[in-house]
């Protein structure tokens, strides 16, 4: 985000996540579709948090209520986004989960 990340959960939708991500940083995007799982995938005792916490990447959990989504944007550093993306899903979030990769502007 082009600010800075919290821990709350924000009521956004997926176009207001685009339009705030800062280019010079590179972002991870889970998206969970709540109509099929039911729950939040993104519980706040899941270990992925003290992971992120430890690698120091900060995040922000996305609440669409008009689609009955949910999104967890991590903010990671340029280069090497495929391997970051691997060790985060290692994290424990569950096979098939849809996820984006945003890349930095090139500078």
């Amino acid at each position: 985000m082009k600010n800075s990340l919290h821990h709350k959960p924000k009521e956004k939708s997926f176009s207001w996540i685009k339009q705030n991500l800062d280019p010079l940083w590179s972002y991870i995007i889970f998206e969970n579709d709540l109509k099929k799982t039911g729950t939040s995938i993104f519980d706040p005792d899941h270990i992925a948090y003290t992971c992120l916490e430890k690698e120091k990447y900060l995040w922000q959990q996305v609440i669409d209520r008009d689609l009955s989504r949910e999104y967890l944007m991590i903010r990671i550093e340029t280069g090497h986004e495929e391997q970051i993306l691997g060790k985060v899903m290692g994290y424990g979030f569950p096979d098939g989960i849809v996820y984006y990769l945003y890349k930095a502007d090139e500078v």
